[in-house]
């Protein structure tokens, strides 16, 4: 597994070896417990997935099976104080933009509704976010092929549009290099603007150390 360091601290990590996930990667802390990536983070791996740890109350109300036998797994956490769900949603729709915007290099193009993209009306992805005390986390899934995932939810994988399912580690690793910059670049941003309640930047720029015309000293 190679780690590599980006200018803001958030870390991006590809496994080589196969993972299945089955939900228990979204907790907190995962990546540092386990793979001792420590702070922000973006993990990608390849493996199955067989979730039992359900977040999306509405998928648990409806007994929805969330399963498949290979698939590029993401996991992003984020540490914020507070952290907020709201944040996680957010990160996760920049994430599968990522996601629809590498594809497209690769000559796949792709319909998004909210968190999921879709070729020909058929499911590609999978995806929650969430919220700890301390971090957001997210996970996203891209199905490399279509079997072994649950005949409702309509499916489809990279491997039945044309694309070598070897080919993963280098279409993670571009799909996370650009998330990671487009969390660098909203950082940069943050740190260039001034917000609503900061005047400093009204004053004129010589305001300062001058004198009306005609102003004695006093």
């Amino acid at each position: 597994m190679k780690v590599t360091n980006s200018v803001n601290s958030m870390k991006l990590a590809v496994m080589d070896m196969p993972l299945l996930y089955d939900g228990s990667q979204i907790n907190p802390l995962w990546a540092y417990e386990y793979l001792d990536v420590r702070g922000d983070s973006i993990v990608v791996f390849r493996g199955a997935m067989i979730v039992s740890n359900i977040k999306d109350v509405e998928d648990e109300k409806n007994k929805k099976a969330i399963e498949g036998i290979d698939l590029i797994h993401f996991i992003v956490e984020r540490f914020d104080s507070p952290a907020g769900i709201r944040q996680a949603y957010y990160l996760q729709r920049i994430l599968v933009v990522c996601i629809q915007d590498v594809l497209r290099n690769y000559g796949l193009s792709s319909e998004r509704r909210g968190d999921d993209l879709f070729v020909d009306g058929k499911k590609l992805t999978v995806s929650i976010a969430t919220a700890g005390i301390s971090s957001e986390k997210i996970h996203c899934g891209i199905n490399l092929t279509e079997r072994g995932t649950p005949p409702e939810a309509s499916a489809v994988g990279l491997y039945e549009l044309g694309i070598d399912p070897d080919r993963w580690k280098d279409i993670g690793r571009e799909i996370a290099e650009r998330f990671v910059f487009e969390v660098e670049d909203i950082e940069s941003d943050i740190c260039k603007t001034r917000c609503l309640n900061d005047t400093a930047g009204t004053r004129h720029p010589d305001a300062a150390g001058t004198k009306a015309v005609g102003q004695g000293n006093t």
